[in-house]
């Protein structure tokens, strides 16, 4: 059974002759009433705080639960984009990677046409150095066949004295 302050103030007891101070009795009963206020009150302030302070805890409890979930997903966003960046150096690696592969294809056909054109040259330049001796061979046998016909006709032949006519 609950009491409330003004049960305990309006609270009658029939008197007798050998019981207590029915003003004494009043006395300590409103005091107790008082007492008993002043308790409720602090009951219901510390309950109307304890309801505020409840709210407040369930705010940042859903707070930190949010804040949970927002660094939950700021994590898989971030690892999305490490794994994103990293299929991205891949990709870029491997264009490159074809692109130095198709540099190379082309600096070794090239290379290989060089090649080519120099043995061509080369063959060239042996075909010119053997015209060139032929041509050469063939001034030396002239010139020493205009030598030997030069020395053949050169010869001076001298008649004898007598068959000589008198000036």
């Amino acid at each position: 059974m609950s009491l409330t302050p003004l049960e305990i103030q309006k609270a009658q007891f029939a008197e007798r002759r050998r019981g207590y101070d029915p003003e004494e009795v009043h006395h300590f009963l409103s005091l107790v009433a008082e007492t008993l206020t002043a308790r409720l009150a602090q009951i219901e302030r510390l309950e109307g705080e304890t309801r505020f302070y409840a709210e407040r805890l369930r705010d940042a409890e859903e707070r930190e639960r949010q804040l949970q979930e927002t660094l939950v997903r700021g994590q898989r966003v971030s690892e999305e984009i490490v794994a994103n960046s990293h299929r991205e150096a891949q990709l870029l690696i491997k264009e490159a990677e074809h692109a130095a592969d198709k540099i190379v294809e082309q600096a070794l056909e090239q290379a290989q046409h060089v090649e080519s054109r120099i043995q061509e040259l080369r063959l060239q330049r042996k075909e010119m150095q053997m015209r060139l001796r032929n041509v050469l061979d063939l001034y030396r046998q002239m010139l020493e066949s205009d030598e030997e016909e030069e020395r053949a006709t050169a010869t001076v032949r001298t008649l004898p004295r007598a068959a000589r006519r008198p000036a």
